[in-house]
């Protein structure tokens, strides 16, 4: 089991040592705190081999929250509580994620199967054998669930029974790889998907043909396209993990624009005051801020600790995860932190947020899921030192 972690909520600016809190001003003179409501180890006894990419962000529906650890296994919470509901053990657990559709839940594991099953309940409602791991979760849409494994094989089966529809296999031979894969995106007519060869097509959906293909990665190791693609308009943005950001014309794959900068994750679009802006966290520490209509850089954040999750925008904030320190949430302006919390080992696992109710939702590299909520107060506001043990 973790070790139980003890919250100390102090009334200064920012917190030193092992504290898991930071706050600073906000607007209309207010202060961000991060409340821990619950924390859980996902694991089902003490794990102690080499560490292992707990990177799956929470799936949420209702009061339901479904997560996994990369170790052993698929688990469903209450999200307000944090009660466990359900788990399904699964040898070397998963790490792509998943997505609800209807009251079902479909995730690739790591023991080379695919899985539909009962969001309610656990229930697995059918398997596909796959014989390979799958690293990005999939994407459902209109009764058919497409994702790619990690031998670069894309499937499409139907959601309902599990029938193969139809696959698309790369071929891929030869050179180094990074363990991540695209999760498939459906645009119109098209499939887009990214493979380990440095290559981004964009295929049929109703058949798997090839439509266009677009080369990306330039070395002769590395030059992965694992960054699930994102879809704006006529525009894709994707990047590989050697060289750089793309904005592709979205009928085509002819380059509209490139900034340099290797990573492995989606952008993220601005929203608000930002809108016209991309945020992409990069293989080498940093947050790039870009010009969504010409690839300009507008500013870059520097992470503090290791490499940054793929950022959240939530109302005039940003959030991110550091894969070597903090939660953190920023400013999107200049990058300025507001607020940390310290799981203790890390997050490489993009948070859900949920912002109806100013709730946050990650997994720590130390496969421990936390839920935080944010709260405010007023500097003139004198707090008690207080000391609220939470048991994991």
């Amino acid at each position: 089991m973790l070790r139980q972690v003890s919250i100390f909520i102090l009334a200064a600016m920012t917190l030193s040592g092992c504290s898991h809190f930071q706050f600073s001003g906000n607007e209309e003179g207010r202060g961000l705190i991060l409340e821990n409501s619950w924390a859980r180890d996902t694991t089902k006894k003490d794990f102690l081999g080499f560490r292992r990419m707990n990177r799956m962000t929470p799936v949420i529906s209702g009061d339901i929250l479904i997560e996994a650890n990369a170790i052993d296994g698929l688990l469903a919470y209450n999200r307000k509580t944090g009660i466990q509901l359900w788990r399904i053990d699964l040898m070397g657990g998963v790490e792509g994620g998943g997505q609800i559709a209807g009251d079902k839940f479909y995730f690739g594991a790591s023991d080379g199967t695919f899985y539909s099953v009962s969001v309610e309940t656990g229930k697995v409602e059918w398997t596909f054998s796959v014989r390979a791991e799958t690293l990005a979760a999939p994407t459902v849409e209109a009764g058919v669930v497409y994702f790619q494994s990690g031998a670069d094989i894309v499937f499409a089966l139907d959601a309902s029974t599990g029938k193969q529809l139809w696959t698309y296999n790369r071929q891929v031979t030869g050179s180094l790889s990074i363990r991540a894969t695209t999760r498939p995106v459906v645009a119109g007519e098209q499939l887009l998907v990214g493979f380990s060869d440095g290559f981004f097509v964009s295929l049929k959906k109703r058949d798997g043909t090839l439509m266009w293909e677009k080369k990306l990665g330039k070395s002769n190791r590395f030059r992965d396209v694992d960054a699930t693609p994102v879809v704006d308009g006529t525009s894709v943005y994707v990047a590989s993990f050697d060289a750089a950001l793309y904005s592709l014309e979205l009928e085509s794959g002819e380059t509209n624009w490139m900034i340099e900068g290797g990573g492995y994750l989606p952008v993220t679009p601005g929203q608000g005051a930002y809108s016209g802006e991309l945020f992409y966290a990069t293989a080498d520490g940093k947050i790039l801020v870009v010009d969504k209509s010409n690839g300009k850089l507008a500013r870059s954040i520097e992470v503090a600790h290791g490499i940054a999750t793929q950022p959240v925008l939530y109302r005039s904030y940003l959030i991110y995860g550091e894969s070597e320190g903090a939660f953190v949430v920023a400013s999107p302006s200049d990058g300025r932190a507001i607020a940390k919390f310290y799981p203790g080992d890390g997050i490489v696992a993009k948070p859900a947020l949920i912002e109806s109710t100013a709730e946050a939702y990650f997994i720590s590299t130390a496969a421990a899921v936390y839920a935080l909520r944010f709260n405010y107060f007023r500097p003139a506001e004198r707090l008690p030192l207080q000391e609220k043990p939470l048991s994991l």
